[in-house]
């Protein structure tokens, strides 16, 4: 018994159909187990800590830049902006929170 191409391309469908299906529904079940274990796993900060967030953010800088380099760094930063952009930068609207030296490598 020969089957016609009529037969062939309908199990074709009917297997490709099951496959697929087969693979988005393990895919959905994979994703809503990640989704249940960031639920179960998530912890929340305590209100203390929520309350001392904006506190911190208003700090000083850190001890080893003085005022001085904080302010230098601060105005080159509005002046590059002034120069590339062509805005003007409102004093407080871009505060310089952590400063480090770079450990670049020259190469020349």
């Amino acid at each position: 018994m020969e089957m016609t191409i009529q037969e062939i391309m309908k199990i074709a469908a009917i297997d490709t159909v099951l496959g697929m299906g087969t693979v988005f529904a393990v895919l959905i079940i994979i994703s809503l187990c990640i989704w249940a274990l960031g639920m179960a796993l998530k912890q929340e900060e305590p209100k203390a800590a929520q309350a001392a967030a904006p506190a911190a953010a208003k700090a000083a800088p850190a001890d080893d830049a003085d005022g001085e380099v904080v302010a230098a760094i601060t105005a080159a930063i509005s002046q590059f902006i002034k120069n590339q952009y062509g805005e003007e930068v409102d004093e407080g609207q871009y505060i310089v929170r952590n400063i480090r030296r770079a450990t670049w490598k020259h190469t020349s």
